[in-house]
């Protein structure tokens, strides 16, 4: 592992020399622990003499991860520039040593005026991140049954923020024995723990957020942008907002990702040939805002936006908290669509899903998988999903899946001899009582009826705005989406006699929509991107704050 030389990179000396003008000089005696799981700690190492033991403690037993022992060789994760303050691995000296100690601020600020070194150390992060979950590290242990929708949404949480994990299927007689390992019960699933000790049971994400850090509290200032989703859109909009010198929350119902982070795989996004799934996209995005100063709370339910007297708008959230700012970005995107059919609402999370990342396809067994719909998303999970199952159906309803799949795509799903695609077909009926166990799917050309084994049905069909939460001084478009600058000029719903809205400002002043959101967007990635920063440059336009 000490081999990669991107994950575990050495800083020459010129480079020590400039990161030692951020940080400060400490030395520690052998068999001293610099930090510990669970512990917080603000500050990263840079090894000027002496050796650095890291160790895993979530396994069944301590493993040691790794030696750090030549100078310029470095320690942190990306959980200490989110702000979240509980160590996932312990380290120690095994000998005298001295390290430069760099609190989180002025790492940001190396970062930005050392850029080569905020290369190297940013790659750093994520590649050895990368290593961890080939390499079996545990981190925190879900304890929940096969079944169970407060578990998988446990699961979809740390997933969509990066926190590792691993699921133990209380169903399964396997991992019975690891069950009782961990005390005499009753126990309340979902459960989460450190190796054996029990942190949490009955686990909710709101609790286990509140408990991990993940959901930090809102600061008590007025920022200069709230933005409110954090997909593609939101998380571009974060990014050129923080690095342009705006105070910046982001605030997610789950995480970083949005739509985007439920797809296996991006291979038209400028700049990525070989392509990135939407989760390691979104994961690198997330980062990049971070490292210019946004701050990232979730889970955040927003209960409605209101407009105050001086223009200042305050953002409501479900759970109490007031979140006050000058300017707010909405880019909460878009959900799919549930079909009208007989047993899908009550499969759902137990068969049925809208989003196809490894968190779902472990709960998939061998039979035949249904994926509905002929989009790129439909693609990509099919084609992911069949890496991990022989027997893939994509259900189409339409006679040629090139009217709205791309043609890369639309080519690859055709060749893959796992992807079994049914044209003019449509899903009719599921069977199942704890979980899912066939599906009826109509062939509309012929009449023709078949009752397929299934383990998992996939919906990715038309999708609906989330701009519920929006009153109806908001504009919108007959299906909710949110109608923007010349749009809000045409509906004569613009309040404002001296100015005409910005290109992405909507019918309130202040408000900005970007995104699936937005009434008359292409629904692709890196529109979405680009549709976040432009929604940025409006803010200033807004704001004044371009020279």
């Amino acid at each position: 592992m000490r081999n990669d030389q991107v994950a575990f990179p050495l800083l020459t000396e010129e480079e020590i020399r400039d990161v030692a003008s951020f940080g400060r000089r400490a030395h520690y005696e052998a068999g001293q622990m610099i930090f510990e799981v669970g512990h917080s700690r603000g500050e990263y190492i840079v090894l000027l003499e002496g050796k650095l033991e890291v160790l895993d403690t979530s396994g069944d037993e301590d493993k040691l991860i790794t030696i750090h022992s030549s100078r310029g060789s470095f320690l942190g994760d990306i959980n200490l520039l989110a702000g979240i303050p509980c160590n996932i691995f312990s380290c120690r000296t095994p000998c005298p040593t001295e390290v430069l100690l760099l609190p989180v601020t002025n790492l940001r600020n190396m970062m930005i005026h050392c850029s080569s070194i905020g290369e190297k150390w940013m790659d750093a992060m994520l590649r050895r991140r990368e290593i961890l979950s080939q390499r079996g590290f545990d981190g925190l242990r879900i304890f929940g049954c096969h079944g169970d929708t407060p578990t998988l949404h446990l699961r979809e949480f740390l997933y969509r923020n990066g926190v590792p994990h691993r699921w133990i299927d209380t169903g399964d007689p396997a991992n019975d024995e690891r069950v009782s390992r961990l005390g005499e019960g009753p126990f309340q699933f979902p459960l989460v723990t450190w190796s054996r000790k029990i942190l949490m049971q009955d686990a909710k994400v709101p609790k286990l957020a509140d408990f991990l850090g993940v959901r930090r509290p809102i600061p008590d200032e007025v920022f200069d942008v709230v933005i409110l989703g954090c997909g593609p859109s939101g998380l571009g909009a974060a990014v050129s907002a923080a690095s342009e010198g705006l105070s910046t929350l982001v605030l997610d119902r789950m995480g970083p990702g949005g739509q985007a982070g439920s797809s296996s795989r991006i291979e038209n996004y400028a700049g990525f040939p070989s392509g990135l799934s939407g989760h390691d996209l979104a994961m690198r995005s997330y980062l990049q805002a971070l490292k210019f100063g946004a701050i990232f709370s979730a889970p955040c339910d927003v209960k409605g936006i209101r407009t105050e007297e001086d223009g200042l708008h305050s953002v409501h959230l479900q759970c109490g908290t007031i979140a006050k700012t000058r300017t707010v970005i909405v880019t909460t995107g878009v959900s799919y669509k549930n079909l009208d059919v007989k047993g899908m609402n009550t499969l759902r999370g137990v068969g049925v899903f809208h989003s196809a990342t490894l968190v779902e396809a472990t709960l998939c067994d061998g039979r035949p998988l249904h994926v509905i719909g002929a989009g790129n998303s439909a693609g990509q999970a099919a084609m992911f999903l069949s890496k991990h199952n022989q027997h893939i159906n994509l259900i189409v309803r339409g006679g040629d899946l090139r009217k709205s799949m791309s043609s890369y795509l639309s080519e690859r799903v055709d060749a893959n001899p796992r992807i079994k695609v049914r044209l003019h077909s449509e899903l009719r009926a599921l069977k199942g009582v704890d979980m899912l166990e066939k599906v009826t799917i109509e062939n509309t050309s012929t009449g023709e009826i078949t009752e397929d084994d299934s383990c998992g049905v996939f919906v990715f069909i038309g999708a609906m705005p989330c701009t519920d939460f929006l009153g109806d001084d908001v504009c919108k478009d007959e299906r909710g989406f949110l109608k923007t600058g010349a749009d809000v000029v045409a509906c004569g719903k613009w309040p404002s006699k001296t100015r005409l809205p910005c290109i992405l400002e909507t019918s309130v002043p202040g408000i900005f929509a970007a995104g699936d959101c937005r009434s008359g967007t292409t629904k692709r990635v890196a529109f979405s991107v680009g549709d976040g920063s432009l929604a940025v440059n409006c803010v200033h336009d807004f704001l004044g704050t371009y020279d």
